[in-house]
C-alpha cells in the first residue's frame, strides 16, 4: 500500500494553552444515579491567579448543565455554550486573599500546577491570557494586566448536572445480556475530564484531588489516593477519596460498582485488586506479580513507587486495554485469565505498562499531548524491562520483534510521521505505534547506547529532577547530559522531533584470507522523504572466533560506508547487530555457511530467529534440514516458531513432513501454534487438510492452538472446513479466540454458504469479540465484489458502524475500509458527524480519503480506457480508410495496366 502523510487536509497545529492560574486543588462530589444514568454534584476547584486583576477564567465543561457558580456562598456571573464554560471573577474579587495560601508547600516545575507566590514563571508558562480551548482563540479581559505575580488562592464551586455521553460511562444488563454487571467508570484520557466535570483539560495543568462519590448501597467505590470517610446512609454509600500529590485533571477516576477485593503489600504500600464478585481468581491470576513489579520498577527507576497505594480495577466493555490513573489503574475485565488461558498466555505486559505509567505519565506527564511518546513510550519500554527480569532477555526481545511488526506496518500502510509532533486534529490521533511501539523502540536504542549504568543514572536524574512536574523531550536530553556529559541532541532529533521514519539497510560481508580481512558494507537506501534522514547509528558486529564471540563498535553516518576488521581467523559467524536492538529494515548478503553456523548457535536467540528468516528466503533442501532440525532441537520456544514459519514459506514436501512430525512431538504451547500456523500455507494438501481437520475436532489444551488449527484449515480450503469450522464457532473461550478463528478460517475457506451464517453472528446480543471477527470475515468473503452478496454485507457493515460497542464499530470501519466500496462514503461521512470518539472519526476520514482516490484513480483509469478505445476505433477507421485506399490505387493500376495491354494488340 501507499504510505500517506500524517496530517488530513485542514489539520492545525496544536500548542499547550496558556495558563492565568494555577489549579492548586480539584474537588468532586457527585451523586450518581444509576437507572437514570445521570450524574449531579459540586465541583470546587481552588485556584491561584497567575497575575493580580484576572477577571474571568474559561474551562472546559462539555455536555454539562451549569446550575450554579459561586465563591464562598456569592454567585458569579457565567455562560456556558455547552462546550466551555466562562466565569466572571469580579465578583471572587473581594474573596482573593494576598499572599500564599496557608498550609501548602509552594513548588513550581516545568508548568505544574503548584507555583510559590512571587515566583516568575518560566518563559511559556503562565501569560496572564485566558485560552478559549474550544476555538483556540486568546480572549483578554479588557482590565487584565499581566504580572508574574501569583496574588493568593480562591476556590469556585460549580454545581452542575449531566448525562455524560464520554468521560463516565454506565454499563449494565440488557435483554441481549442479561448478565452484564453494573458498573459505572470513568475515562479521561485523553481529553474526556471535560465531560463528567468542569476542568482545565490539559495535561500540563496540575492539581491535587479528591473525590466524593455518592453510590447505591451495595456499591464500591474507588478514586485516586487514601480512603478518607466511608458512610451510608438510607441505602446511599458515600465514599471520600483524597489525594495530595498534584497530577493532571485526565488521571482522576471513580470506578463503582460490587467488587471483591484483594489486599497485599509491598513494603508500606497498600496493594488491592478488585473485581467482579465470582472473578476474584482470574483477577490474582492476571495481576498476582504487581508486588514483584513494583520492586522491580523502584530499583530500576532510581525513585521507588512515589504513592501510599495502588489499586487496579476490571470493568466491564472498558474502551482501552488499560487506563493508569493516579493509584487507580483501570483493566479490561476481557484479559482476566482462567485457568486454560494462562497455560500460554498472561497479561503482564498490561500491568507492567500500566503500572510504569505511576512514573512516566502520571509523576512526571508531558506537557502537552505531542509529546505524548514520554508517557506510553516509557511505558511501552517497561513491558521490555517485565519481561528481561521475568523470563529473560530472549523473551523480552520477542516483545521488540513484535513492536517492529507493528510499527513497520504502520508506517508502510498508513502514515510515517515525527513520534513527537504538534500536528494533529485530536490528541487521540497520535496514539498509535509510532507513539507506543516506537518510543519504546527508541528508548531501548538509547539504553544501548548509553549502557546500562548511565543509562539508569539518566532516568533517576530526570524523574527526581521533575518529579509533579511536565516534561518535554529536551528535558529527558537534558538530564541525560546532566548525569552522563552526554550531548545527545542529534539521536532525539533524528529518532524523534525532526526525523520520521527508520533507516532501511543493505548489508553485505565478506572475509579476505589473504589479508585476514572481515569486511562489513552498509549501505542506507531508505528514500530521503517524509522527513527521513541519513540515519546516524552507532551499533556493534559480532564475530565468532573460534568458541568467543567478539563485538566490535561501528557508527554508520553516510549513504554508503566499507568497516574493515582484523581478525585471527576466518570467523564462524558474523552479525551485524547483534541483539537486533537497531529500528531498521535491513537486508544481508553473507555467505550460507554462515547463517547455518548462527541458527545453530548464535548466542542470542534473536540473532538464531533472524538466520532462520534468512535460510527461508534462500531456499532449497538444506535449508529445509536446517530449519526442521531447529524446530526440533532449538533451547527457545520463538527460534522453534520461527523455524516452522520459515518451513512452512518454503512449502516444499520436505518441509510439510517436518511440520506434521512436529505437530505431535512439539510440547511448548506457544511453538506448538506457530507449526499449526506455518501448515495453513500448504492449499489443498491432503495430509495436512486431514491433521488439521482432526485438531479442530479434537480440540487442544492450548484456546490458541485449538485457535490456529481453525484458522489453518480454512485457509488450506479443506472441503471439510466449513461444516467443522461452524461447529468450533459454538465453543466459548478466552477472549473468544476460537470463535474469532473459526470466523477467520470460513473467510479464508471463501465459502460464499458462510455469508449468512455470519451476518447472524454479528448481531447485537452475540460476544463483541466474535461480532468483531464475524464482520471483518464478511468483509474479506465478500472484498473488490458489487454483487448482491457484496451490498447486503455493506449494508450490515454500516449498520453497525453505529453500534452501542466500540469495538464493534471499529471492527466495522475497517471492514468498510476493506470492502472499499464508494456506496458507503455517505455513511461514513455519518460516522464523522456524530461520532464521539476520536479514534473512529480519525480512521473514518482516512477511509473516506481512500476511497475518493481510489475511486478517482478508477475513474482516471476508465478515462484512459475510453481514450485508449477511441484511439482504438479511430486507428480503425484510418485502417479502414488507408485499406480503401490502397483497394482504389490498386483498382487504378490494374486498370492502367489492362489498358495499357489493350492498347499494345490495337
Amino acid at each position: 500500500m501507499m504510505r500517506r502523510d500524517f496530517a488530513l487536509p485542514g489539520t492545525p497545529v496544536r500548542h499547550a494553552p496558556d495558563r492565568v492560574c494555577d489549579v492548586r486543588h480539584i474537588r468532586l462530589a457527585i451523586d450518581i444515579d444509576i437507572e437514570a444514568r445521570t450524574i449531579r454534584g459540586t465541583c470546587s476547584l481552588t485556584l491561584a491567579p497567575l497575575s493580580s486583576d484576572l477577571s474571568r477564567i474559561t474551562l472546559n465543561a462539555v455536555e454539562l448543565d451549569i446550575h450554579r457558580v459561586s465563591c464562598r456562598g456569592s454567585e458569579l456571573a457565567f455562560s456556558h455554550d455547552g462546550a466551555v464554560l466562562r466565569v466572571d471573577l469580579h465578583g471572587a474579587a473581594g474573596q482573593l486573599p494576598v499572599g500564599p495560601a496557608p498550609g501548602l508547600e509552594m513548588a513550581f516545575g516545568g508548568g505544574s500546577a503548584v507555583e510559590a507566590a512571587g515566583a516568575v514563571p518560566s518563559a511559556g508558562q503562565g501569560s496572564g491570557a485566558v485560552l478559549d480551548q474550544s476555538s483556540d482563540q486568546i480572549a483578554r479581559p479588557s482590565a487584565l494586566q499581566v504580572t508574574s505575580q501569583a496574588t493568593g488562592q480562591v476556590t469556585i464551586d460549580i454545581e452542575y448536572s449531566g448525562s455524560p455521553r464520554r468521560g463516565l460511562y454506565f454499563v449494565g444488563p440488557d435483554e441481549a445480556y442479561p448478565d452484564k454487571p453494573v458498573q459505572v467508570w470513568t475515562q479521561g484520557q485523553d481529553e474526556d475530564s471535560r465531560y463528567w466535570f468542569p476542568c482545565f483539560d490539559s495535561p500540563h495543568e496540575k492539581a491535587t484531588s479528591e473525590v466524593i462519590a455518592t453510590v447505591p448501597g451495595e456499591f464500591f467505590a474507588l478514586s485516586n489516593g487514601a480512603l478518607i470517610s466511608d458512610t451510608t446512609e438510607g441505602g446511599r454509600r458515600t465514599m471520600h477519596w483524597r489525594f495530595d500529590t498534584p497530577h493532571s485533571c485526565y488521571l482522576i477516576t471513580l470506578a463503582a460498582g460490587q467488587f471483591s477485593e484483594i489486599r497485599e503489600y509491598w513494603g508500606d504500600v497498600e496493594v488491592t485488586y478488585y473485581a467482579a464478585v465470582g472473578r476474584e481468581d482470574e483477577m490474582r491470576r492476571t495481576v498476582g506479580k504487581t508486588t514483584e513489579m513494583l520492586e522491580l520498577f523502584s530499583n530500576l527507576f532510581g525513585l521507588p513507587y512515589p504513592y501510599e497505594k495502588y489499586a487496579q480495577v476490571s470493568v466491564a466493555d472498558f474502551i482501552f486495554g488499560g487506563m493508569e490513573n493516579t493509584t487507580a489503574t483501570t483493566l479490561t475485565d476481557t484479559v482476566l485469565l482462567d485457568e486454560r488461558a494462562a497455560l500460554d498466555y498472561d497479561a503482564e505486559k498490561l500491568v507492567s505498562h500500566e503500572l510504569a505509567h505511576q512514573w512516566f505519565g502520571d509523576l512526571l506527564t508531558c506537557r502537552h499531548w505531542g509529546e505524548g511518546w514520554l508517557n506510553e513510550g516509557f511505558a511501552t519500554y517497561s513491558e521490555y524491562l517485565w519481561r528481561e527480569h521475568s523470563e529473560g532477555r530472549d523473551a523480552a526481545d520477542v516483545e521488540l520483534a513484535f513492536w517492529d511488526e507493528k510499527y513497520f506496518s504502520e508506517d508502510s500502510s498508513r502514515y510515517r510521521r515525527k513520534v513527537a509532533t504538534k500536528i494533529y486534529d485530536e490528541p487521540i490521533d497520535i496514539f498509535d505505534h509510532h507513539l507506543y511501539e516506537k518510543g519504546g523502540r527508541v528508548l531501548h536504542m538509547l539504553r544501548q547506547l548509553l549502557g546500562d549504568q548511565a543509562f539508569w543514572a539518566s532516568i533517576a536524574h530526570y524523574l527526581n529532577k521533575h518529579r509533579t512536574g511536565s516534561v518535554e523531550t529536551r528535558d529527558l536530553a537534558r538530564s541525560i547530559e546532566s548525569a552522563t556529559g552526554r550531548v545527545l541532541d542529534w539521536f532525539f532529533e533524528q529518532w524523534i522531533t525532526e526525523g520520521a521514519g527508520h533507516p532501511e539497510l543493505e548489508v553485505a560481508y565478506a572475509w579476505d584470507a589473504d589479508r585476514k580481512l572481515a569486511r562489513f558494507t552498509v549501505v542506507q537506501t531508505q528514500t530521503l522523504e517524509h522527513d527521513t534522514p541519513i540515519f546516524r547509528m552507532p551499533l556493534k558486529v559480532r564475530f565468532r572466533v573460534g568458541d568467543v564471540d567478539r563485538d566490535l563498535p561501528i557508527e554508520v553516518t553516510e549513504r554508503e560506508q566499507t568497516f574493515f576488521f582484523v581478525l585471527d581467523e576466518e570467523p564462524s559467524q558474523a552479525i551485524f547487530d547483534p541483539g537486533k536492538t537497531l529500528l531498521a529494515k535491513i537486508k544481508t548478503d553473507k555467505g550460507i555457511h554462515l547463517i547455518e553456523a548462527e541458527l545453530k548457535s548464535a548466542t542470542l536467540a534473536c540473532d538464531r530467529i533472524h538466520a532462520a528468516n534468512e535460510l527461508a528466503k534462500r531456499g532449497g533442501y538444506r535449508a529445509a534440514e536446517r530449519l526442521i532440525a531447529a524446530l526440533g532441537e532449538d533451547p527457545f520456544w520463538a527460534v522453534r516458531a520461527a523455524a516452522a514459519r520459515g518451513l512452512g514459506e518454503l512449502r516444499t514436501d520436505r518441509a510439510r513432513d517436518g511440520l506434521l512430525r512436529a505437530v505431535r512431538e512439539t510440547e511448548h504451547a506457544r511453538a506448538r501454534r506457530a507449526v499449526v500456523r506455518a501448515l495453513g500455507l500448504f492449499r489443498d494438501d491432503a495430509a495436512v487438510q486431514d491433521v488439521l481437520a482432526d485438531m479442530v475436532e479434537r480440540g487442544d489444551p492450548s484456546y490458541f492452538v485449538e485457535a490456529e488449527a481453525a484458522l489453518s484449515l480454512g485457509k488450506t480450503r479443506s472441503r471439510r472446513a466449513p461444516e467443522l469450522l461452524r461447529e468450533a464457532a459454538g465453543r466459548d473461550s478466552f477472549a473468544d479466540v476460537i470463535r474469532q478463528y473459526a470466523y477467520q478460517g470460513l473467510a479464508e475457506a471463501r465459502d460464499d454458504s458462510a455469508i449468512g451464517f455470519l451476518c447472524d453472528a454479528t448481531a447485537y446480543g452475540q460476544v463483541s469479540q466474535g461480532r468483531s471477527a464475524a464482520i471483518k470475515a464478511l468483509a474479506e468473503l465478500t472484498r473488490g465484489r458489487r454483487d448482491r452478496d457484496a451490498r447486503d454485507v455493506r449494508d450490515v457493515a454500516e449498520r453497525l458502524l453505529f453500534d452501542r460497542d466500540f469495538r464493534v464499530q471499529y471492527a466495522a470501519l475497517e471492514a468498510v475500509g476493506k470492502m472499499a466500496d464508494p456506496a458507503a462514503l455517505a455513511a461514513l461521512d455519518r460516522l464523522v458527524e456524530r461520532s464521539l470518539d476520536g479514534r473512529l472519526r480519525r480512521r473514518a476520514r482516512e477511509i473516506i480519503r481512500d476511497i475518493q482516490e481510489e475511486r478517482a484513480q478508477g475513474e482516471a483509469i476508465a478515462a484512459l480506457r475510453d481514450d485508449v478505445d477511441k484511439l482504438h476505433r479511430r486507428n480503425v477507421e484510418l485502417q479502414q480508410r488507408l485499406d480503401a485506399l490502397e483497394a482504389q490505387l490498386d483498382k487504378k493500376k490494374r486498370t492502367k495496366k489492362r489498358a495499357r495491354k489493350n492498347g499494345k494488340k490495337t
